[in-house]
């Protein structure tokens, strides 16, 4: 399977290589770049809030050592906030992977650069009539000798 990287990284030679293998769904490379754009937005979203979190964390318990007992039941309640953000970020998040999923195991592994464009199954897939004959002329040859 094609890594996130690999098709960013190498977009023209994986473009190249399923025109190759004749595969259709072209567009289905844009759209893993498109929703790996937004699992990365979503990331990073969600670790903002979390980071957040962290820090009014600690200024909530430094409020209750200076007895500001007000200014910190208001950060306790803006924590309870970004908690439930943090959950919906999350799930985004994971919406997103999935997706990216099921993206990436549609787009088939590309040929090596070497590998010649074939010229469809209807002409690589033609039988050889002059084969066919050989290997009838040697079956005949070795049950003639025995």
């Amino acid at each position: 399977m094609l890594t996130v990287k690999y098709i960013k990284e190498n977009y023209d030679l994986v473009i190249q290589g399923l025109e190759k293998k004749r595969f259709k769904s072209i567009n289905l490379i844009k759209e893993v770049i498109d929703v790996d754009n937004y699992r990365k937005t979503s990331q990073k979203n969600l670790d903002d809030a979390q980071a957040e979190l962290n820090n009014i964390s600690k200024v909530i318990g430094e409020l209750f050592r200076e007895g500001k007992k007000d200014d910190a039941d208001r950060a306790k309640r803006k924590t309870g906030d970004l908690k439930e953000e943090i959950k919906l970020l999350g799930e985004k998040l994971k919406e997103s992977e999935v997706a990216l999923e099921k993206l990436l195991v549609q787009i088939p592994n590309i040929p090596h650069v070497s590998v010649p464009a074939g010229g469809g199954a209807d002409v690589d897939n033609l039988n050889d009539d002059a084969f066919d004959l050989h290997r009838i002329f040697i079956f005949v040859m070795n049950a003639n000798e025995a």
